[in-house]
């Protein structure tokens, strides 16, 4: 029996499986193979077929045993194969034109996120007083003038998560196309309530605006990006008064019962088909009561195969939705400077 070939065997194809299915039973067990194996389906490959590689090479797959390890392999390259597919899928229901500009060499060699060399990163700013409060602030190193401004609220539940975590891919590619980008972080659950968490986010929001200029933003175009929890936080925002907001991206967000208050900037929700945190039923929910309370426009995209987090490396599908953010914010931007004139 080829030990070192069945042991990344069992671990690709239980990630496999759980990347392919749209069941919430296992809950975590299932959720994190999921999300690594569905947004790194090459560095899996590179896995198997080197494994496979080095036991032909040691006569491994000689034996009966060793064959149907072998068969075993070829099935779950197959499945690969499968979610590469529905990855390349994103583009379409996301209206991306095409060919879609791919960063394949990152995709293949390099997923992990890490920014350009042209991307300038100012790091724990403060907003106000405690360690949490701090926001990074991204400028391309050129620093181009009065580019639309973009704040990231993480995700993690209200109890977890950090600036750093999520989104890195979506900044780089906004700040590489001359953007500014900032992302925040917000006191946690337990030590605070909800009411302490929006008005930190409220907080951001106002230093943002404040400081734009300093970075080559235009605090006239303004956008608000939310992961799961933070999709809350960035829509309860616009609620709790927040004025000049020029669009809304919801990632995988979580919504609960939210409605609108008070006039509304556009909103795209993102949401992946198979998240097995929050079911995409609910962010299709939440969008439905955002169309028949507001005339403003309310988008819903649902990635084929997508999952929770589907934006934590650089991938096809991070890839896609990059592209797609960077799209609706420089339409809705220009929406805004003939507003504004």
């Amino acid at each position: 029996m080829p030990i070192g070939l069945v042991v990344p065997v069992v671990l690709v194809g239980w990630a496999s499986a759980c990347a392919l299915t749209s069941s919430r039973r296992l809950g975590r067990v299932a959720r994190v193979p999921a999300l690594v194996l569905n947004e790194l389906p090459f560095l899996a490959g590179y896995l198997l077929i080197a494994s496979t590689v080095l036991a032909l090479a040691q006569g491994d797959l000689e034996s009966v045993a060793g064959a149907v390890v072998g068969v075993v392999v070829l099935v779950e390259l197959l499945g690969l194969v499968v979610i590469v597919r529905r990855a390349l899928r994103a583009d379409a229901a996301l209206h991306n034109p095409t060919p879609p500009r791919r960063p394949w060499r990152r995709i293949l060699i390099a997923p992990l996120p890490t920014f350009r060399r042209s991307v300038v990163r100012v790091g724990n700013l403060s907003y106000g007083e405690g360690s949490r409060r701090t926001i990074d602030m991204y400028h391309r190193r050129d620093r181009p003038a009065g580019v639309p401004v973009v704040l990231h609220l993480h995700g993690g539940g209200f109890h977890s998560g950090n600036k750093r975590r999520e989104a890195r891919p979506l900044i780089g590619h906004l700040v590489s196309q001359g953007m500014v980008c900032a992302s925040d972080n917000y006191r946690l659950r337990p030590h605070v309530g909800y009411d302490e968490q929006i008005a930190d986010c409220l907080a951001a929001i106002e230093w943002v605006r404040s400081h734009a200029r300093e970075y080559g933003g235009d605090p006239e175009r303004m956008f608000l990006i939310g992961s799961s929890a933070g999709a809350y936080l960035a829509i309860d925002a616009v609620n709790a008064g927040t004025d000049g907001i020029a669009g809304i991206v919801g990632r995988y967000g979580y919504y609960g019962d939210l409605m609108p208050e008070r006039s509304r900037p556009p909103i795209v929700v993102i949401h992946g088909e198979n998240d097995l945190l929050v079911s995409p039923s609910h962010a299709r929910e939440f969008v439905e009561r955002m169309r028949a309370r507001s005339s403003v426009p309310a988008e819903y995209i649902e990635l084929p195969g997508g999952h929770h987090n589907f934006d934590l490396y650089e991938s096809i599908r991070s890839n896609a939705v990059s592209i797609a953010v960077e799209r609706f914010i420089s339409s809705s931007g220009r929406e805004a400077t003939k507003e504004s004139t």
